[in-house]
């Protein structure tokens, strides 16, 4: 199954939802998830393997595991 992580600045991280493309009731439960977490000051990657991360804007189903962070802030 797919997973849709959540990183927590100093806490690690939270799995959000586990997603199987052959049932659509888990996509959907992911896909909403995945709204309502990524908001501005965050970031979504799609991870595909070492090395081969991207940012993504929008839920992918066809991801094996999604990561959202938040911002890098500097000062």
């Amino acid at each position: 199954m797919a997973k849709l992580r959540l990183l927590k600045t100093g806490h690690g991280d939270l799995t959000l939802a586990e997603w199987d493309k052959q049932r659509p009731d888990t996509v959907e439960t992911a896909a909403a998830l995945f709204t309502e977490h990524v908001t501005p000051g965050r970031l979504a990657f799609r991870l595909d393997g070492p090395g081969q991360t991207r940012v993504i804007k929008e839920f992918d189903a066809a991801a094996p595991e999604i990561l959202i962070v938040p911002a890098v802030q500097g000062g």
